[in-house]
């Protein structure tokens, strides 16, 4: 039932500080999750940066701009705003390849056994060894102690882009996502983002749950 769905989104949002406003099953529900599923197979086939960040255009359209994302015109704005080549997105739309590759992935889901979201599945270099499943959803620190048992040794981070680096990459990114990048509290991920502000590198959106930040183009 629509008011279940966001009850459930709402708690999620408040939980997580990744705003998902479950207004939208009220206002402006999703009709078809399989007509946004093809939509970001058609993306990929332009690569996986570019099916990524169409990804992240839908997620924000839905979780915060309360729009139908399985309506065709919707998901052209956000293949336009993730900078796509929409002529062949709108063809790829409706081609063969993007339901061959999501029928694919469906069919991987359905093989490791994966009936929940979320869900990850790990695997090490050996062929021989089967994945190890994991469902539900953990701190950062679980996950690296995941990885430390499947490769033996403690995995090598990687090097951390320079905060202005990683807001102009993702150009629109939750207060959440900034404080687990860097080892941040909320809080102090609030200050510094405080200070771009002041640098006029970024703005503050106001969401129903938690904060996200812009990044201003200079």
């Amino acid at each position: 039932k629509p008011e279940n769905l966001k009850e459930a989104w709402d708690k999620t949002g408040s939980r997580t500080g990744m705003c998902c406003d479950g207004d939208v099953w009220l206002e402006n529900p999703v009709s078809s999750p399989f007509a946004t599923a093809l939509a970001v197979k058609a993306a990929e086939l332009q690569g996986k940066k570019a099916g990524m960040r169409f990804l992240r255009k839908v997620q924000e359209y839905v979780f915060l701009e309360k729009q139908n994302i399985s309506d065709e015109s919707v998901l052209i704005e956000c293949a336009e705003k993730s900078r796509l080549d929409v002529s062949e997105f709108k063809k790829d739309l409706h081609g063969e390849a993007a339901r061959r590759a999501l029928q694919c992935d469906l069919k991987l889901a359905h093989e490791m056994d994966v009936d929940s979201t979320p869900t990850i599945v790990v695997f090490n270099e050996s062929e021989e060894d089967a994945g190890l499943k994991i469902t539900g959803l953990y701190t950062y620190d679980v996950y690296v102690k995941v990885l430390k048992e499947m490769l033996q040794k403690d995995p090598n981070p990687g090097i951390k882009p320079a905060l202005e680096d990683f807001l102009q990459h993702y150009r629109f990114v939750a207060n959440k996502e900034i404080a687990v990048v860097y080892d941040w509290t909320e809080q102090e991920a609030k200050r510094e983002m405080k200070k771009l502000v002041l640098k006029q590198k970024v703005r503050e959106i106001p969401v129903k749950h938690g904060a996200f930040w812009q990044y201003i183009e200079s």
